[in-house]
């Protein structure tokens, strides 16, 4: 009930938005939604240099080189693809279960408990300084909505991290509340749900709109879930997708690619 509850809430602040934006004549999309991770901030790259950062922090107070550095990063890096988040209903925060992982990572290399929290918080410091909408990204973006395009942002992640992001990249100030977290809401990407929530926000129709984002397993798949006119995979440096796996109406290597394909789909 109380998921259903958020669904509603969000629907019913997307009233007044409806009509906000008048569809441009004969033209066949007119909204744009957009993953964040990887799409809009290239989030991997900033994790990678705020654990190198972190890392080497700890070697430092360790007495310990570039080596054991490197390898407190790889550490790291596998504990917290493990287990990002506390357990289901442990009252342990996110930044205690973090520095927790951060202490076993150093502990094999000299015992690191007593730096692990000046560490943790200087990964999250760095992180979250680095965190930002490129000019070109966030130009693109202001560009589609001065030309008429409805646009918004779904995101997959728990809701203190994902909103923390949005506020170091200032989502708000491109998008306003046109964002939609999955951690606040009763699914993830690629359930359809998850886009009929982000519809509703930006008072779009699916097949006029189409979904930008680097997950073929979640974005590109919730967008064809959805319905939705089309899906735009932001390969990146991705390898070449497995047999089976979701396809996506337009592959780009980069999100400034966009604007060249909706010239072509209009």
């Amino acid at each position: 009930r109380a998921a259903a509850e958020v669904r509603a809430n969000t629907l019913r602040l997307s009233g007044g938005r409806r009509a906000m934006v008048a569809a441009a004549p004969g033209r066949r999309c007119n909204a744009v939604l957009f993953d964040l991770d990887d799409t809009l901030v290239p989030t991997s790259q900033i994790d990678a240099e705020a654990i190198a950062g972190a890392s080497a922090l700890g070697a430092k107070r360790l007495g310990l080189g570039p080596q054991e550095a490197a390898g407190m990063a790889a550490a790291f890096v596998v504990l917290l693809g493990a287990k990002p988040f506390p357990p289901a209903g442990s009252a342990e925060s996110i930044a205690v279960w973090r520095t927790r992982l951060w202490a076993r990572a150093l502990a094999p290399r000299g015992g690191g408990e007593p730096f692990a929290g000046e560490v943790h918080d200087s990964w999250s410091s760095a992180r979250l300084a680095k965190f930002v909408l490129a000019p070109d990204v966030r130009a693109m973006v202001q560009r589609l909505q001065a030309d008429g395009y409805r646009t918004g942002v779904v995101t997959n992640g728990h809701a203190e991290v994902q909103r923390a992001k949005a506020g170091a990249c200032d989502l708000r100030g491109l998008f306003g509340e046109r964002v939609v977290v999955s951690g606040e809401q009763p699914e993830c990407k690629p359930a359809r749900s998850i886009f009929e929530t982000s519809l509703a926000l930006i008072g779009a129709r699916a097949d006029e709109t189409v979904m930008v984002g680097d997950r073929l397993d979640t974005d590109i798949q919730g967008g064809i879930n959805a319905e939705l006119l089309a899906t735009v995979w932001v390969r990146g440096d991705a390898p070449d997708p497995h047999e089976g796996a979701p396809r996506p109406t337009v592959t780009v290597g980069s999100v400034l690619e966009l604007e060249r394909y909706l010239e072509r789909l209009q």
